[in-house]
């Protein structure tokens, strides 16, 4: 989109007739038609092969477009028909005559030349790499932080009948497992008392043993997490990461920047048609998995510093890790383990468990 100026007329001698296509602003027909514009501002528009007079302006009040290299320009006129045309230079003249063009003369001369283009191409990857890596980041995490409780529970509301109905099922464990957990957990609930933490389980089915918060403060644990775990105290250390997601709001940053992403994509291409997603698709999704990463690590180090806190052994949560390697290995077998970390939402599980392994005494 680019915006258009008002010219208003001068006592200039002149009469510029400029060929193209006339629409009526009411139908998508096309009339091959001329322009001209006479000393007194007057405009006329003829039929271009009849001469019949289309329309007539007793002054140059007319919107005319700015000119972007050799594309076509457009002439609007006050009750919504609408003049194009190739003859850039006419309607060039027209406007040095009747109006000084400001910035946007000054605009196409800065993209006639290409080193000015290539400048600017590099301003636009710098800016968008700065977005990327700080400006996006930095203002998904004010908007979330600022966001009331009510948007909170609507979010995790719906995300939730949305788990239920596709992935999740009701849970299987016995009622004195969940209870014994429940209990077990209270201690680092009560300790968060500002982020209302709720603990649910679900069968997780195909999404096999895990644990992930919601933005409310709703922490769901699979079935297959708690069969797994050897401990309480490694499903406690799983809570605790979890609850650093939550005091962190990763959840609500995650959509905020996905959407201020999307957005950036749609600003800088035009399309909307998504094809663009074929040559902007892998930058953007090494973006998300980066903040994803990141998320991570910050959840694992708050992690670490709440069961230091509550005289809970660090290892725990080490060994749950490394069982659930174990266990999801085969379905990876001959895959790289570079690649695999690197494209993944998660660091590596030998990365993110050494600090726990290290905080082992």
């Amino acid at each position: 989109f680019f915006p258009t100026t008002t010219y208003t007329s001068r006592n200039v001698f002149m009469k510029s007739g400029i060929k193209g296509k006339w629409y009526d602003g009411h139908t998508s027909a096309e009339v091959p038609a001329v322009c001209n514009i006479y000393d007194s501002g007057a405009v006329t528009v003829e039929h271009a092969v009849d001469g019949r007079r289309i329309l007539y302006l007793s002054r140059f009040t007319i919107k005319v477009s700015p000119r972007l290299a050799d594309t076509p320009r457009y002439l609007h006129f006050p009750d919504g028909e609408k003049f194009e045309t190739r003859d850039n230079l006419s309607v060039d003249r027209v406007v040095k005559r009747f109006s000084d063009a400001g910035w946007t003369r000054w605009l196409h001369r800065f993209e006639s030349h290409w080193h000015f283009a290539l400048i600017a191409l590099a301003l636009m990857l710098v800016f968008l790499w700065g977005g990327l890596k700080y400006g996006f980041p930095l203002a998904a995490r004010i908007i979330a932080d600022r966001l009331p409780p009510s948007i909170l529970h609507g979010t995790a509301e719906q995300t939730l009948g949305i788990l239920d109905k596709s992935v999740l099922s009701e849970s299987e464990l016995d009622e004195t497992v969940r209870s014994r957990l429940q209990k077990h957990f209270r201690p680092l609930i009560d300790a968060h008392a500002n982020e209302t933490l709720t603990v649910l389980f679900r069968k997780g089915g195909r999404v096999g043993p895990n644990a992930f918060a919601l933005p409310d403060g709703t922490i769901i644990f699979t079935d297959e997490m708690v069969r797994i775990a050897q401990h309480d105290e490694e499903l406690m250390a799983v809570l605790a990461h979890e609850v650093g997601h939550v005091v962190h709001r990763h959840g609500l940053r995650t959509i905020i920047q996905d959407s201020l992403l999307g957005f950036a994509l749609l600003a800088i291409t035009g399309d909307l048609s998504g094809s663009s997603e074929l040559f902007l698709g892998l930058p953007v999704l090494l973006t998300q998995l980066a903040y994803s990463r990141t998320f991570e690590r910050e959840a694992d180090s708050y992690a670490l510093d709440c069961l230091r806190a509550h005289d809970i052994p660090p290892i725990h949560f080490a060994r749950l890790m490394r069982r659930i390697e174990q266990a999801a290995r085969p379905s990876s077998k001959g895959a790289d383990p570079t690649w695999s970390g690197y494209l993944s939402s998660h660091p590596l599980t030998t990365e993110r468990i050494q600090p726990f392994e290290n905080g082992a005494d």
